[in-house]
């Protein structure tokens, strides 16, 4: 027969482990949001800054397209030049899987008649 020692060990070695888990499951959270987006924005048709901050662009949704759109690592519109033009944004309409990281903010910059929308996730 088992000793209350050898109970109260088994005991602390399961809280052990399910707390290792625990912290397993959010540290995957959060690696997991990063690369499926945990905010978009909707129906961009003109120059628009999307965030000022680091992330990772994870979809573009063109809605409406037409060539010559790009989207920027910047962090702001005046700052969104083709140095920092992260993607050119197809002229079909579609959705793309991106997954690119930027640094300094997002910029869309839609061609004249694009509509489009984008999924991305900050750090």
């Amino acid at each position: 027969m088992a000793s209350l020692d050898d109970v109260v060990t088994v005991q602390k070695n399961g809280v052990v482990g399910v707390n290792a888990l625990v912290q397993a499951l959010v540290d995957f959270k959060a690696v997991y949001e990063s690369f499926v987006g945990t905010a978009a924005i909707a129906g961009v048709s003109s120059n628009s800054l999307v965030v000022s901050e680091a992330g990772r662009l994870v979809t573009v949704s063109v809605i409406t397209g037409a060539s010559g759109g790009t989207i920027h690592d910047a962090a702001s519109v005046a700052a969104a030049t083709t140095d920092n033009a992260i993607y050119a944004i197809p002229a079909t309409a579609g959705a793309y899987a991106v997954n690119f990281p930027f640094t300094n903010g997002l910029v869309i910059k839609p061609a004249a008649t694009s509509v489009v929308s984008v999924s991305y996730s900050t750090e």
